[in-house]
């Protein structure tokens, strides 16, 4: 009798422990595939240069996956300035992320600037003796201060919109009339891009202009390896010059908006001064 428990003891002990490691494997397992999930998770940032969109990312995420300095390539793959080790010419870096937003959107400044200065508008056009009311922003302090902040309209993606609109003549031929507004227009077809990126491109709102500037040092830094990859690639960083806004002046309708990218100044001036660069942006 004796010997019958014990060998029905021994029967459980050994289903027992067979039991307890079937369980540790299985642990296994799923650890396993935790930590592949965790790889993919930091692979959907940017140090594999990979399109995050592949990795099955929501909007909310991969705005977290963005940082401001990123670049851009043209297939969609994001890399850090300290990872680009060559320009492939069949994928070329598009844009330079300026701002990372809470609702998930992504602005980013072309390469590319124009390579002389344009007006806003000319003399003798609709551009200039209009007041495009819709499209003003202006200075909360109004004293053109580098820490301003803007109110009005602040998204300019949709000024050439409103520009159409109220001088649609003067807007067919853009290249005579809005030379900043063209350059912006043509930029992708100037600049070789295709696919997803080949149109969005748009002259930014001072807003937009003003947040390019105040992240200008982590832009030029991946401005400038990129220019020492490839000196055709990009501009050598955004340099000390005037740019111009899609921003309509509040107090006259032949004044838009700029911003010095030496200090940071920024007032309205005459849309038909010729002493001003232009910067394209978009949205991602």
């Amino acid at each position: 009798m004796k010997k019958r428990i014990i060998f029905m003891l021994s029967v459980l002990l050994t289903l027992s422990l067979s039991a307890c490691s079937s369980a540790a494997q299985l642990s296994g397992v799923s650890g396993g595939s935790a930590s592949g999930s965790g790889e993919n998770v930091s692979e959907a940032g940017v140090i594999s240069g990979e399109r995050m969109e592949d990795k099955g990312t929501d909007t909310g995420s991969l705005s977290e996956s963005y940082a401001v300095g990123d670049i851009i390539l043209e297939d969609g793959a994001v890399v850090k300035a300290e990872e680009l080790t060559g320009i492939d010419r069949d994928n070329v870096p598009a844009a330079v992320v300026v701002e990372v937003k809470n609702d998930g959107s992504v602005l980013g400044v072309g390469v590319h600037r124009s390579e002389a200065p344009l007006p806003w508008a000319l003399d003798g056009t609709a551009g200039i003796s209009t007041q495009f009311a819709d499209i003003v922003c202006t200075q909360e302090n109004a004293d053109g201060e580098a820490s301003a902040d803007y109110i009005g309209d602040t998204d300019g993606s949709d000024n050439w919109d409103v520009i159409c609109a109220g001088d649609p003549q003067g807007a067919s031929e853009a290249a005579r009339n809005y030379p900043a507004f063209d350059f912006v227009n043509t930029y992708a077809e100037t600049c070789g891009l295709s696919g997803e990126y080949s149109s969005g491109w748009y002259l930014p709102s001072i807003a937009e202009l003003y947040v390019v500037y105040e992240n200008r040092e982590a832009v030029n830094t991946s401005l400038q390896k990129i220019y020492g990859l490839d000196c055709d690639a990009a501009m050598d960083g955004l340099g000390t010059n005037w740019y111009w806004s899609s921003s309509q002046s509040a107090s006259t309708h032949d004044y838009a908006w700029f911003v010095h990218y030496y200090n940071g100044y920024a007032c309205d001036c005459l849309k038909n001064f010729t002493n001003l660069h232009v910067l394209a942006v978009r949205k991602f």
